[in-house]
């Protein structure tokens, strides 16, 4: 009866590390109104998770921004809305610069991670436009050569299994600013794991020689037994 078990144990760890976790991204602005979308699907597409950031309203009396949160799950639908402001911000870039000094050296491994990064679907498109023909040229322009720089960056980073697509969508003599970006992915569990592993066993060592002492002051040695 038990090896029965140890088999069923097995068979549900290998299940789980062969999961995958699939991300869809979606970005959409037009004007002035934003609206930023993701969802996670996993277990076998049983667990669904969706968080939505519908309105971003910038008030211009003390300069902070009202972000309206939707978040739906299988167990409850949440709304919320918060206030962020420049401490806010500041306060949370700082935070980032200590966590990229501490991980700087574990690039190698993230890298690696990223390379087991599936990316299923990447569509960019904006449109641009402004009353001067010529400023939306040398604009469209720029945009064009953002985006290739920026596919092509992407390309060493993760594995694509289809082509992106992007474009961009000139509007002469008019004022006009769209863009529209969706990007699907996926990773398996197994893989994530893994890579975190790594990463906090990698972390612990850099810890321990961040805090280890010299031999000289580190206390008595075999030499010190007589005066």
């Amino acid at each position: 009866m038990i090896y029965i078990w140890i088999a069923g144990v097995f068979l549900l760890l290998a299940a789980l590390m062969m999961m995958k976790i699939r991300i869809a991204i979606e970005y959409l602005h037009t004007d002035d109104d934003d609206r930023l979308t993701f969802k996670v699907r996993t277990g076998f597409g049983l667990l669904r998770f969706k968080k939505e950031i519908p309105v971003i309203k910038i008030n211009q009396q003390d300069m902070t921004v009202d972000v309206k949160e939707q978040t739906n799950t299988a167990l409850k639908n949440d709304k919320k809305r918060r206030k962020v402001g420049y401490r806010e911000v500041f306060d949370n870039t700082k935070q980032i610069k200590k966590l990229v000094e501490q991980v700087i050296n574990l690039q190698p491994l993230i890298r690696r991670f990223m390379k087991r990064i599936h990316i299923t679907k990447l569509e960019w498109t904006s449109v641009l436009g402004f009353p001067d023909a010529a400023l939306t040229g040398i604009v469209t322009g720029g945009a064009w050569s953002l985006k290739a720089g920026t596919m092509a960056l992407l390309h060493q980073i993760f594995c694509f299994d289809s082509q992106p697509e992007y474009e961009v969508i000139p509007v002469f003599n008019s004022r006009s600013s769209k863009t529209h970006l969706t990007c699907i992915f996926h990773f398996r569990v197994g893989h994530a794991i893994t890579a975190a592993f790594r990463i906090v066993m990698n972390w612990k060592g850099k810890m321990r020689g961040l805090f280890k002492l010299p031999k000289n002051l580190s206390g008595s040695t075999k030499n010190d037994s007589s005066v």
